[in-house]
């Protein structure tokens, strides 16, 4: 879902979002854009539609990643999956506006 800056219902739902919890601005990119962040928890409980999507996004990039040889996937003993990004990848992701904090856990 591409977020259209300048459309009022847009900016109406990312308040909505923040209002409740489950974003909050990071800052701005090189272009002046809002960056968001997104806590995936409370996306899921008060938009699941968005949270279904943007999990499914995240889901392909990861496996495409991954299928490069740019991610390590493995699993700890509760199966939760644990990846490890290359610097490689971390270029490519930020390339596609995702900024990174590798001291954060994915989930």
């Amino acid at each position: 879902m591409e977020i259209d800056p300048t459309n009022e219902e847009h900016k109406e739902y990312m308040n909505f979002l923040i209002s409740e919890g489950a974003a909050w601005t990071e800052g701005l990119d090189d272009e002046g854009n809002t960056i968001y962040k997104f806590d995936m928890d409370i996306l899921e409980e008060i938009a699941p539609e968005l949270h279904a999507v943007m999990q499914e996004d995240i889901d392909k990039i990861l496996l495409g990643l991954f299928e490069k040889g740019l991610v390590d996937i493995t699993y700890d003993e509760d199966l939760n999956a644990v990846v490890a990004i290359s610097d490689e990848a971390e270029l490519v992701l930020e390339e596609m506006g995702f900024k990174l904090d590798k001291s954060e856990s994915i989930e």
